[in-house]
């Protein structure tokens, strides 16, 4: 009897706690949609006595089909409303569904329309989709110089979408003189409100990681744990000081991968974090790379060393010289890469050497590392 009880309690406590959360969520679920429904009848109310704000949210209520089915020709008709009376952010739909072909017909030449009378109401979505078309030439003559003019000033408002384009425009030179540095103050900008397309720019957020990416992680992760079985089950053909270097190389591996694997999901604050980040992932890797030289081949080792130590000096003389590439995302993060791995083999293959290096096939008449 005791032994029922013990089981029966617990899981009628289960059950009941179960049972609350299920009740408590079905109860949040009717209130929210008895508050939606009170709201859109306010707006309702609203919109038909001729309010232009609540016309435009009535609009808004029918374009995101909040609490009701969407329906793009719905919501036009209330943004036409508010739009004839003057509210700025609907004339500002009107232009984009026309510009998208949603509900209506795509027109370019109406979608300008509407987006130039938000725009000279300093509405900045309106002014960068007016950037927009110019850019690309939609419904006008293709023109970066009025591009830069409408986008400047919706970046001036704080639009993260127009600081990008801005910045890409200085970039490439576009409409403008090139300017790397403007273009990255222009990317900060938009990173720091959150913009993806700014944050892969500036190597803040991944693109994601390619099939070959994946492949090569995984191949590279049962590598690892080949590498550290010898560490478990040592063979005796391989000297005590190449059982730990193995055992070093394999868990430096599983460090690089957890590194990988967070540089493709996660988000850094600053370029000279993510910097800081892919010369610390490619160092593990370097030295990793070393360890395993080490193990099996001592001619190996001073030929990478020599290599490594060439590489390293004449990259490093190579951007000093040229000066204009220091403002290239891409150069930067290049060398952020290639002086972690060289500098990670380079220093562990020296101490390497400066150590005596393992025996490779034999030991010396002490019993100890020596070299041949």
């Amino acid at each position: 009897m005791t032994s029922f009880w013990r089981i029966t309690i617990p899981f009628s406590c289960f059950i009941v706690i179960c049972g609350a959360v299920i009740t408590w969520h079905v109860y949040k679920v009717k209130i929210n949609k008895q508050r939606e429904r009170e709201s859109i009848n306010a707006y309702r109310g609203r919109a038909e006595r001729g309010d232009a704000s609540a016309e435009k949210d009535f609009g808004d209520i029918y374009y995101y089909g909040r609490g009701v089915p969407k329906k793009y020709d719905e919501a036009l008709r209330w943004y036409r409303k508010a739009a004839d009376q003057g509210n700025v952010r609907a004339q500002y739909m009107i232009g984009y569904m026309y510009d998208v072909g949603q509900g209506l017909p795509q027109d370019y030449t109406e979608a300008l329309l509407w987006y130039r009378q938000a725009a000279e109401q300093n509405d900045a979505r309106a002014q960068c989709g007016l950037g927009s078309m110019y850019y690309d030439g939609r419904g006008v003559p293709q023109n970066s110089a009025e591009a830069v003019r409408w986008y400047r000033r919706a970046a001036d408002r704080g639009l993260s979408k127009a600081q990008y384009d801005l910045g890409y425009l200085y970039f490439y030179g576009q409409g403008v003189s090139e300017d790397r540095e403007e273009a990255n103050r222009w990317y900060h900008k938009a990173a720091d409100q959150g913009y993806e397309p700014a944050q892969r720019a500036l190597g803040l957020r991944s693109k994601g990681l390619s099939i070959l990416g994946f492949i090569t992680l995984v191949a590279m992760f049962f590598g690892c744990l080949v590498v550290l079985k010898d560490s478990l089950f040592p063979r005796k053909s391989l000297h005590a000081r190449q059982q730990r270097a193995l055992t070093l190389a394999g868990l430096l591996g599983l460090a690089y991968i957890g590194m990988s694997i967070y540089r493709v999901f996660g988000v850094f604050h600053s370029v000279i974090a993510v910097n800081a980040f892919y010369f610390a992932e490619n160092l593990l890797f370097g030295i990793m790379f070393a360890m395993l030289i080490s193990v099996f081949s001592l001619k190996g080792v001073k030929f990478v060393l020599g290599l490594s130590g060439m590489l390293f000096i004449g990259m490093n003389l190579f951007i000093i010289a040229h000066h204009a590439l220091r403002n290239s995302f891409t150069t930067v993060r290049g060398f952020s890469i290639v002086n972690g791995m060289l500098i990670g083999m380079s220093v562990s293959l020296v101490i390497f050497l400066w150590l005596g290096g393992p025996v490779v096939g034999s030991t010396s008449k002490a019993g100890g590392p020596g070299l041949r």
